[in-house]
């Protein structure tokens, strides 16, 4: 299983963006600089990814682009809120695959947990926030 950074912060927004979509309040990452771990039954801990990144805040069009991308490639697409988590099963197609996965994700305004099982492997990414980005970073996510 093939892990990118990028891929990983967009699950999260994707799962925020399609769970608010549905009218349900989802905390957002707040914009600073994180760190993440991303561990896959595949690779172990993956080492290649940054160990920080800076996130911006993500403007409401591009949680809305987000959300049209995830549903145009996904025949299903469930997101919910259970006890202070947010569930999504799905089936999306991707680099012609076809992936079906159920992912678990539990965000707070200072961390995250994403817990994601498909029949290709598992794989959960943890983030922390540490504060502000540093003076002169410039964010790498939702350019």
């Amino acid at each position: 299983m093939k892990i990118s950074w990028l891929a990983c912060w967009i699950v999260v927004a994707a799962v925020s963006g399609l769970a608010a979509a549905a009218g349900q309040t989802v905390p957002r990452l707040k914009p600073g600089l994180w760190s993440m771990q991303v561990h896959s039954s595949a690779a172990g801990e993956n080492t290649a990814l940054p160990s920080t990144v800076c996130v911006g805040a993500m403007p409401e069009q591009q949680w809305r682009l987000e959300e049209e991308n995830a549903r145009s490639r996904c025949s299903k697409f469930e997101s919910r809120a259970v006890a202070g988590t947010w569930v999504v099963d799905a089936v999306c197609s991707a680099r012609n695959r076809t992936i079906t996965k159920h992912t678990v994700t539990s965000l707070s305004g200072e961390s995250f947990r994403e817990d994601n099982t498909a029949a290709q492997g598992s794989m959960t990414s943890e983030g922390k926030r540490l504060g502000p980005c540093k003076p002169g970073q410039k964010p790498d996510v939702y350019k």
